[in-house]
């Protein structure tokens, strides 16, 4: 088990080599705030940022220093933190399995946090997401040792800047604590437990006290209506509209963090149901980490009730080990069922080699993939290319990012009506999680498919690649 064990976590390791560094990609995102990392110093990283991109100012400084100070090219540079922080998150949890003794029950729940597109693709993000992953599982790794009890208030002081998620971490943390280990209806208890926690209390008060400086800088209320506005729909609304809003949260929950195919999401959602029906009928392995954890999102939902932080999406990074534990748990719980416990090593086996297959399906999950469209370009028979002109805006953009280093050998023409210079047509199409699943094509493109004057004959994440028909 230990040899799988080590396997899989290189071989975890070695996608990550290769979707970061091999086959570069960058989306629109991830351009615009390292744009704000490329030409800004130290200290215009502490205002408000440009392009309606915003990030915790210690993270902005790591990246800076990197960028600055590394000798590789601008593109390696901006990848180096979030690569090293992927490959941690996976470590630390490598390092909980083996404190485990290596137990089968962590096959499925390790295939999950080295495979899962979704989990891959943004704890590689030049965005912070990949910091909330990692601290997360840094938590459940050391949360329950004395060192930790001792120093955690460093670590939540440099998580607290370095990522948002990192106040709910420290805040669920001290809920765990006063709720497990005080009684909070005795006066004596509660000043005891705020006496012996003062520096865990205070640790995000440096990241609070420059929230409110940042929020009183120019172009800091611009950005916050921006992003209210953006994440309008990541809200849990009080009213009727709720329990449409709490099933297509759960629904996003399965897609991203268990499987993209639906069929298979939910049949891994539907294996964690004992987990809560037998949670107070026996006693469930990794209770108090699904405790501590519940706390945390317990924090995010109450901000996002009030409207002051969005629940959605790429912010569902670090709910993923709290998924995967409860995935976990209640796998246990099944195991034990008599028609069930003399099988179970097979078909667990089983159910975890058809996930990591289905991950494969869609592995990676990025977008905006110019390395890889170049590549296929470059293979086509013509000389020039036509590209419509959000696909040129896209491309030009990551080839502003990246400093021109990857290169084409067409010469690229805006499409127009005729389409007698070129044979070839590329258009830019957002990828989405699933797999082959992209946003509404192009309408300039849609109506020459309608007239059928072109087809399609490749694609890359980001990109459809069209033939002219003569």
């Amino acid at each position: 088990m230990k040899k799988l064990y080590l396997f899989l976590l290189i071989l975890g390791i070695a996608l990550r080599v290769v979707i970061q560094f091999v086959f570069p990609a960058f989306n629109t995102d991830e351009i615009a705030l390292g744009d704000n990392i490329k030409y800004s110093g130290f200290v215009e990283l502490l205002y408000p940022l440009k392009f309606n991109q915003s990030a915790p100012p210690l993270y902005l400084w790591l990246q800076r220093f990197i960028v600055q100070f590394f000798p590789f090219s601008f593109w390696i540079n901006i990848k180096i933190l979030s690569f090293v922080s992927s490959i941690l998150g996976i470590v630390l949890f490598y390092i909980f399995i083996k404190r485990n003794n290596f137990n089968l029950l962590f096959v499925l729940l390790f295939i999950v946090l080295l495979f899962n597109p979704f989990i891959v693709n943004n704890s590689l993000t030049v965005k912070q997401y990949t910091i909330d992953l990692t601290g997360i599982v840094f938590l459940l790794v050391y949360f329950k040792s004395e060192k930790f009890k001792k120093y955690n208030w460093v670590f939540f002081l440099i998580w607290c800047l370095m990522s948002n998620i990192g106040l709910f971490a420290c805040g669920g943390y001290l809920l765990y604590i006063l709720f497990s280990k005080y009684s909070w209806r005795n006066f004596y208890e509660v000043f005891n437990f705020i006496k012996k926690n003062v520096l865990t209390i205070l640790a995000p008060v440096p990241y609070l006290l420059y929230f409110f400086w940042f929020m009183n800088q120019e172009g800091a209320s611009e950005l916050k209506a921006y992003m209210t506005e953006y994440w309008s729909n990541a809200f849990i609304p009080l009213n009727s509209s709720i329990f449409k809003h709490l099933l297509f949260t759960t629904h996003e929950l399965w897609i991203f963090i268990l499987n993209a195919f639906e069929f298979w999401g939910i049949f891994m959602m539907l294996l964690m149901v004992p987990f809560f029906i037998f949670l107070y009928k026996k006693q469930s392995i990794f209770k108090e980490e699904i405790l501590l954890l519940f706390y945390v999102i317990l924090i995010h939902l109450v901000l996002n009730v009030f409207h002051l932080y969005p629940f959605s999406d790429r912010l569902f990074l670090y709910i993923a080990p709290l998924l995967i534990l409860v995935l976990g748990s209640s796998i246990a719980t099944i195991s034990d069922f008599p028609i069930i416990k003399n099988h179970f090593q097979k078909i667990y086996i089983l159910i975890s080699i058809v996930t990591l297959f289905l991950y494969s399906l869609y592995t990676p999950a990025n977008d905006n993939n110019v390395y890889v469209l170049y590549k296929k370009v470059n293979a086509l028979n013509a000389d020039k290319i036509y590209v419509t002109e959000k696909s040129k805006n896209t491309i030009d953009s990551f080839n502003e990012f990246v400093d021109n280093q990857f290169t084409i050998n067409k010469k690229v023409l805006l499409i127009d009506s005729e389409l007698d210079e070129s044979h070839y047509i590329v258009s830019r199409v957002a990828k989405k999680v699933k797999m082959n699943v992209t946003s509404s094509e192009e309408l300039e493109i849609q109506e020459l498919i309608d007239l059928k004057k072109i087809k399609k004959i490749d694609f890359v994440n980001g990109y459809n690649i069209y033939e002219v028909i003569r």
